[in-house]
């Protein structure tokens, strides 16, 4: 009893101390002043006050937080009439006249619609249309809600879960806007409408968004706003301050007399069906200028007229990565070339389109012509700083040093032959080097010298991945987007395969070629008097592409051929083909003749045979029919008698059973032009086989043989230096 009277005194004095400070907020409003910060607790008696209101409020707030459901979205909110109006946030309820299904936390599901909604300020009201009094809760009241002030955010978390009632979560006020609140209330996906209570369990907000990254970074639409529209809330409107940006169309329509002759000069630049650029026309007979890093595959040309004509590379500019493409046609318009001086920061710079509405980006210089330098690639490694030489203290993960094989307390001597002798020296030689250079490194490790590759990569923390995740939010960047001579930066927002078109000024004269999209800030143009001295340099054909990379790629491809097809040849010679083949029907005619002739020659042959089949041999002389028959076989071919040439070949071979399969090894390569020529050498040339039968050919009609086999031992020389490009 004596606990509870002093828990009593002390939750007084809280309120109190509350009451007091709401007094000083009231009066510093009152002067024109900003409000009080209510203060932290500073001891545990008041923390557990503060506990006791949080958890008076749990009880109380809960059976009103509901989920919204609207076909696979879900949402929070609360209930605040009797008879059903429920307050939301805006994007969850999307517009008005929608079905709703509310589910509150006893289970019970009842049916609504959405009311109207507030686009600006994320404010949405909704209501249940089922018949009943429903539990409901009081809205505080307008600039009731102070900087410091505790409070509890409710909603469904990720979703709506039918074990799992309203989840809770306490926080204080940080900041109080005109429109929005924030607070340090964590939350996420789901809690989207539930609502923010003070410790009097009355509604001061509704939750609205959150900034990814911060957990105390969560904004609340003020119960203010909903005060304030309820009528308009209710009877369905949408409110939405509709202002013309930069963007907007009716603005952009103020620069379609700028963009009206350079639109003509226009093409869209596909590669294999997709979009890849856009192309400014710089000759009339079909002359195109665009982006040289999109060019992949077959190559086209979309005209205004909507006809797609091939386009072949006439040449290509690498430091601006800029191509000139050639289509058959002609007549096509002329560009205007702006002849001024460089353009001064804040100058109007306009995209035209590919049609005659208004222009596709429009902004202003951002800064004078600059170089735009390459991004360096980085090995991932820390170096000692007592250390004058480049010794290694530390290898970050899955960097290029660890993917080459660098260890701590290496100490690099060179890079790509060049020698380093102190870490300055290393820094400043790599910085030379774009992303994904591989370089060559000698590095001593103990007694030992090593020999390393190494391919550079981009610098990742924490904080350069927060850096490039926000660069590229909105519209990406360009796969090329750095390293130019000079570009002209300007902050009109496009694409990267909106890169390639001109770029005007008010008076409609080109002062340019967008190149890359660089950023979500910044879009790069090579300047009108820069393309004029590289255009007829790229018309010329001396730039041409080179076909090397086209011969390079099907390189690796024979490299597989060739294997299979020497384990395939030696598979088929399973000569038991062969002794099938001896059929005695054609040859058991000529086997009579031929039997004095034969009979000699194997017996002077198999003077050395005896020893293993001396018996068997006199045995088959009663019947030398079926066993002169295959004997013949060379005799009953008439191309086959300059063929003692191979035979003596084998002959000295000591391999008496296999003098029948070599004498049928012919019989599976009479179908090739050249296949009995050269048994022992086709071998060594077993890669090579397809070439050769296309040479044999050439081979019966020029009698020299000795020559085809000189060139196959080159092509085989091709694969492994595609197989050793392929392990570079």
């Amino acid at each position: 009893m004596v606990r509870r009277l002093v828990l009593r005194r002390r939750f007084l004095r809280v309120l109190g101390i509350g009451t007091m400070l709401l007094g000083a907020w009231a009066y510093s409003i009152a002067q024109g002043g900003e409000p009080a910060v209510l203060p932290p607790p500073k001891d545990v008696a008041e923390l557990r006050a503060l506990e006791e209101r949080f958890k008076q409020v749990a009880a109380r707030v809960l059976p009103c937080v509901v989920a919204i459901r609207m076909g696979a979205s879900q949402g929070s909110g609360v209930v605040v009439t009797k008879d059903g109006h429920v307050l939301t946030a805006a994007h969850v309820i999307d517009k008005p006249g929608q079905k709703l299904s509310v589910l509150f936390p006893d289970g019970k599901i009842a049916s609504g619609v959405s009311l109207g909604l507030s686009r600006d300020t994320d404010a949405g009201l909704a209501k249940i249309t089922d018949p009943g009094q429903w539990p409901c809760l009081e809205m505080a009241k307008a600039d009731s809600v102070l900087p410091g002030a505790w409070c509890l955010a409710v909603g469904h978390p990720l979703g709506h879960q039918p074990d799992r009632p309203p989840v809770v979560r306490v926080g204080r006020v940080l900041r109080v806007w005109e429109h929005v609140l924030q607070t340090d209330c964590p939350l996420v996906a789901g809690d989207s409408g539930g609502p923010l209570f003070d410790l009097d369990g009355r509604v001061i907000g509704v939750n609205s968004r959150i900034s990814a990254g911060q957990t105390s970074a969560n904004f609340h639409v003020p119960i203010d706003v909903y005060h304030q529209l309820w009528e308009r809330l209710t009877k369905g409107e949408v409110l939405e301050r509709k202002v013309a940006g930069k963007e907007s169309g009716e603005l952009k329509g103020a620069f379609r007399p700028a963009v009206a002759q350079a639109g003509q000069c226009l093409v869209r630049v596909r590669c294999d069906g997709q979009d890849a650029a856009l192309g400014t026309i710089v000759g009339p007979d079909g002359w195109v200028l665009t982006k040289a890093s999109q060019l992949k595959g077959r190559v086209v040309c979309r005209t205004r007229d909507g006809q797609e004509r091939d386009a072949r590379i006439v040449g290509v500019n690498p430091a601006y990565d800029l191509a000139m493409l050639k289509i058959e046609v002609s007549g096509l318009p002329a560009i205007d070339w702006s002849t001024a001086d460089a353009l001064p920061v804040g100058q109007w710079v306009v995209t035209p389109g590919l049609d005659d509405g208004p222009p596709l980006a429009i902004g202003v210089v951002s800064v004078p012509e600059r170089r735009i330098p390459p991004e360096s690639g980085v090995l991932g490694i820390f170096m000692f700083a007592t250390d004058e030489a480049p010794r290694i203290e530390r290898v970050l993960p899955n960097s290029a040093a660890q993917k080459a094989g660098l260890a701590p307390n290496d100490v690099i001597l060179q890079v790509n032959d060049k020698p380093v002798r102190t870490r300055v020296e290393l820094i400043a030689l790599l910085k030379q080097f774009r992303v994904g250079t591989t370089v060559k490194l000698r590095v001593q490790r103990g007694d030992k010298t090593l020999e390393l590759a190494a391919t550079l990569a981009r610098m990742r923390n924490e904080a350069t991945e927060r850096r490039d995740r926000q660069n590229v939010a909105g519209t990406g960047v360009s796969e090329r987007h750095d390293d130019f001579p000079q570009v002209l930066q300007h902050d009109s927002v496009l694409l990267p395969n909106d890169c390639g078109g001109p770029l005007v000024d008010l008076s409609g004269r080109v002062v340019g070629v967008n190149i890359a999209r660089g950023g979500r800030t910044e879009t790069y143009a090579i300047p009108a008097d820069v393309l004029l001295t590289l255009m007829y340099d790229l018309m010329s054909g001396r730039l041409a592409p080179k076909p090397e990379p086209k011969e390079t790629k099907p390189a690796p491809k024979p490299e597989p051929k060739p294997e299979p097809k020497p384990e395939t040849k030696p598979a088929p010679k399973p000569e038991p083909k062969p002794e099938p083949k001896p059929e005695p029907k054609p040859e058991a005619k000529p086997a009579p003749k031929p039997e004095p002739k034969p009979e000699p020659k194997p017996e002077a042959k198999p003077s050395p045979k005896p020893e293993p089949k001396a018996e068997p041999k006199p045995t088959p002389k009663p019947e030398p029919k079926p066993e002169s028959k295959p004997e013949p076989k060379p005799e009953a071919k008439p191309a086959a008698k300059p063929e003692p040439k191979p035979e003596p070949k084998s002959e000295p071979k000591p391999e008496s059973p296999q003098s029948e399969p070599k004498r049928a090894v012919p019989k599976q390569e009479l179908p090739k032009p050249t296949g009995p020529n050269p048994p022992s050498a086709s071998e060594p040339a077993k890669p090579g086989h397809p070439k050769e039968s296309s040479s044999k050919p050439d081979a019966a009609k020029v009698p020299p043989k000795p020559e085809l086999p000189k060139p196959q031992p080159p092509k085989p020389e091709p694969s492994k230096s595609s197989s050793a490009l392929v392990d570079v």
